[in-house]
């Protein structure tokens, strides 16, 4: 049974290509839907990303560290340390009342 595959119509004809992503769309407009949806939103992504950076930089150090299960916090200067750790390099002591 030998049965031909049909060949492709390959033709330019009424094809736009998409602005973004730069393959053949079909929608009316030209471009793919999740493009249009990418397009508009990378503007909105980079002012969030700019307000988190700058949110992040305000923080002080102890504070952007993450705190593990075997780091503690001093409430005098808020460096994390290791949670056998008697005296903060601060002065702080942890046992004391």
């Amino acid at each position: 049974m030998r049965h031909k595959k049909p060949t492709p119509i390959l033709g330019e004809h009424n094809t736009k290509t998409c602005p973004v992503c730069g393959k053949p769309s079909y929608s009316a407009d030209g471009i793919h839907p999740q493009c249009a949806v990418q397009q508009a939103d990378a503007l909105r992504k980079q002012q969030l990303k700019a307000k988190e950076k700058t949110e992040a930089n305000k923080k002080p150090l102890a504070q952007r560290l993450p705190q593990t299960r075997n780091q503690k916090k001093c409430p005098k200067c808020g460096v994390g340390s290791h949670v056998r750790k008697k005296i903060c390099d601060c002065g702080y002591d942890f046992f004391k009342p």
